[in-house]
């Protein structure tokens, strides 16, 4: 990303998509060696990357094309990923045994990430023949400026962490709509809370209550000059309410009050239909597919 860069935790967690493609271009594959890549490209692509899913233990390893992290203490797939990676021609098939191997040996499960520009091309294919499961992702831009109210009969809370029955609610929404392990909620409970406290907070929660119920939750990072939207989710019985609509609203309405205009976001296939009705764009039209597919190993 462009724009000053942070320091410390957030300096290591920034991944540098840039870096990535030089290594690319520099690459006699034609593939996309000729490919500019627009600032709103790489927001989208390190949406994901943050503090926000890296325990005490987790090992990033961000060099040479790749982002991928390893957390020995986590049976969540998200806290064990390759988020970007960068084989070689020669031999793709023994690099990728070497980095499932060294997940499955300490008995962890692994997402692996591939897009239209992964190489080599036939890479989910490669995946699915060693058993690995499929499903896919979209990425989304958008504005704060979009103009999305609030559904009727809908209350939206901004969390204050300092505050035990919010918090807590918003942690037993999530925990339930995600079905999270003990460790994971345990996690989650004490980052989040670091995250979203202090003067000016990273992380912003906020729960959805219909009828005066909670029961829906969400999230955005604040990343420089952009937010990333996270978390979404809305228990089974409460769709198609508005509070999904309700929750994003809430959250641009927040992004306007702080002068930041730009919203990214990372969806299903059943999210991406409504979020495309909200007036999110995806990410089609800059410069590459906005399809991935996130295969877990």
């Amino acid at each position: 990303m462009n724009g000053p860069q942070p320091s410390g935790e957030d300096a290591q967690l920034n991944m540098p998509v840039s870096q990535i493609l030089s290594r690319i271009a520099c690459d006699s594959r034609p593939a996309i060696s000729k490919m500019r890549v627009p600032r709103e490209l790489e927001i989208v692509l390190n949406g994901p990357v943050g503090p926000q899913r890296l325990r005490d233990d987790t090992i990033v390893i961000d060099e040479g094309g790749w982002y991928r992290t390893l957390t020995p203490s986590a049976s969540w797939s998200a806290a064990n990923e390759v988020l970007f990676s960068n084989l070689g021609e020669r031999n793709p098939d023994a690099e990728i045994d070497e980095v499932v191997s060294e997940y499955h040996r300490l008995g962890l499960p692994l997402t692996w990430c591939v897009y239209p520009w992964t190489r080599p091309g036939d890479l989910g294919e490669r995946l699915l023949a060693r058993g690995a499961t499929q499903s896919l992702i979209q990425a989304f831009l958008g504005s704060s400026a979009l103009p999305l109210e609030l559904v009727d009969g809908v209350e939206v809370e901004q969390i204050d962490p300092e505050s035990t029955a919010a918090y807590e609610a918003y942690i037993g929404v999530m925990t339930a709509c995600y079905s999270l392990p003990a460790d994971e909620e345990a996690f989650r409970r004490r980052r989040y809370y670091q995250l979203s406290t202090g003067p000016e907070p990273s992380m912003h929660l906020f729960i959805g209550r219909y009828n005066g119920a909670a029961v829906g939750c969400a999230a955005m990072m604040i990343k420089e000059d952009s937010a990333h939207f996270t978390g979404d989710c809305i228990l089974p019985a409460f769709q198609a309410r508005g509070i999904f609509q309700s929750l994003i609203a809430a959250r641009l309405r927040v992004l306007r009050d702080m002068g930041i205009s730009i919203v990214t976001g990372h969806g299903n296939e059943q999210s991406a239909f409504w979020v495309k009705r909200f007036g999110f764009k995806s990410i089609t039209g800059i410069v590459l597919p906005n399809r991935g597919i996130s295969f877990l190993v």
